[in-house]
């Protein structure tokens, strides 16, 4: 990607991220806000596209493994196919003992730790550097990616002027040129708001994506805990990161603090259940991929991820504030009401079913209530939309199984976006890497032939990238050697 398309056609790759010029910086605020000390994901989820076990022997190689903490109730001895067919859903109600099948074999024990954000963090440090991938970052806002003929972009500029390419524009009005571009950006839509809230309520609410930015505590809890003065707070939502803040409240001394959520608290040490992620996990995904329809498969993925859950280890710190008085956890409960009082600064709510004991002023609420992936939703892709509008189902594109918004059209999509095409993982690490393989194979043959007079088979340059990460077939070297 170049501010104008290079005349060699060398390989030029330009990574635009509007959060910082560094690999990581969202994830490091992100995790930073909220204090997490750990994944939630087990050691084989990690980015070096050669290497499965990388991120297990870097951990025991650099003498930290010790920082890494098993993932309880997921490793036992497999289940036998009759047993499987007997299993029955049983409900997990808050206060019970959650009870997971075992289906991850004991051989893979080593697998089912979580890595320290700070091994992790480390380790893709060193896959940056093992590919030299440190100075591709750029910080940069994208607010248009536009795709046309170079005689509509590019009047003067010598070459094939039917070629098709991306044009791709910031805030600050540069532009830059691309034969190909990758969208990944993570669920890419809006907070999910049960309300909008309004200026003045601003002051008093926020969505748990815009803490890396403004800071975990309000500027009044802060006055009233310096004064000594009791606070309460409200957290909306019943995934990890609702249980992350609350974690986050109770240790940084907010006086009460009160977990709603409308449905049941659901303890699963993943984002999905087992079934996706052990050794059965095939079955799963070959009957998603089988599906005949995205309507069916879009069912299939709200069905799999079934909204926010806790991991077990997270729930025991719930438990513990729980027990102590400073946290308490409200299943299926909404918010009814809720005024804003701009004098005091407070807010009055009326959750149904009512609360026993709630204040009457509550001093903040969070909204852990997620991000509802919406590509039709994004302004910066709306040139694109309409010159090549593509089929959306349930906010998400139906993309060619290389993961292009068309055939003809080489833009490629990552993360929850492509959930029609990779599935329920989409959105975790092993998804990532899942959509990087297919999307690296697709930029390589379209790179195919890519060469002005002149210049390097940007294809073949790409090739021998691939081949450095792993993501070709080592083999294929030895095609068409004749054997002695």
């Amino acid at each position: 990607m170049s501010n104008v398309v290079p005349r060699d056609h060398s390989l030029d790759i330009k990574v635009l991220d509007s959060s910082g010029r560094g690999w990581l910086n969202s994830w490091s605020n992100n995790f930073a806000a909220l204090g997490i000390s750990h994944l939630r994901s087990p050691m084989f989820f990690h980015p070096c596209p050669r290497d499965r076990d990388g991120l297990l022997a870097f951990a025991r190689e650099t003498g930290r493994f010790e920082d890494c903490i098993e993932i309880a109730n997921c490793v036992g001895k497999s289940m036998s196919k009759y047993r499987r067919k007997k299993k029955t859903a049983k409900g997990r109600n808050i206060g019970t003992a959650t009870k997971v099948a075992l289906e991850i074999d004991e051989r893979d024990r080593k697998d089912y730790f979580t890595p320290s954000a700070d091994i992790f963090h480390d380790y893709c440090r060193e896959v940056v550097q093992r590919y030299s991938l440190e100075n591709l970052v750029e910080q940069s806002q994208v607010v248009s990616i536009d795709f046309g003929s170079y005689d509509e972009f590019l009047p003067h500029h010598g070459g094939d002027r039917e070629a098709r390419l991306f044009k791709v524009t910031n805030t600050g009005g540069n532009t830059k040129y691309a034969k190909v571009v990758v969208l990944a950006i993570g669920a890419g839509g809006k907070p999910a708001m049960p309300r909008q809230l309004s200026a003045a309520e601003r002051e008093g609410a926020c969505h748990s994506t815009q803490l890396p930015k403004q800071g975990f505590l309000a500027g009044r809890i802060k006055e009233k805990m310096l004064a000594r003065v009791p606070t309460a707070v409200v957290i909306v939502g019943g995934g990890l990161t609702a249980a992350q803040i609350a974690n986050q409240c109770v240790e940084k001394g907010v006086s009460r603090v009160f977990m709603v959520m409308r449905s049941a608290l659901k303890l699963k040490p993943f984002d999905l259940d087992l079934d996706w992620m052990g050794k059965f996990q095939n079955v799963q995904k070959a009957a998603f991929w089988s599906a005949d329809s995205d309507e069916e498969r879009l069912k299939m993925l709200l069905k799999a991820r079934n909204g926010g859950s806790i991991p077990p280890r997270y729930f025991k710190k719930l438990q513990t504030h729980v027990a102590r008085g400073s946290l308490s956890i409200h299943t299926h409960t909404t918010i009814d009401t809720q005024v804003w009082d701009c004098h005091r600064k407070s807010w009055g709510i009326e959750p149904q079913p009512p609360i026993l004991n709630l204040p009457r002023e509550i001093d903040y609420i969070y909204y852990a209530t997620g991000v509802q992936p919406d590509v039709e939703r994004l302004p910066f892709l709306s040139p694109l939309r309409e010159k090549r509008p593509v089929e959306v189902k349930g906010g998400l594109p139906c993309l060619t199984q290389d993961l292009a918004w068309a055939k003809d059209v080489p833009l490629f999509v990552a993360g929850r976006l492509a959930g029609l095409r990779i599935g329920p993982d989409c959105g975790n690490l092993e998804g990532a890497r899942a959509g990087a393989e297919r999307i690296s194979w697709a930029v390589e043959e379209n790179l195919e032939g890519w060469q002005p007079a002149g210049g390097q088979d940007a294809g073949e340059e790409y090739h021998r990238l691939c081949q450095r990460v792993g993501s070709v077939n080592m083999y294929e070297s030895l095609d068409g050697c004749e054997l002695e």
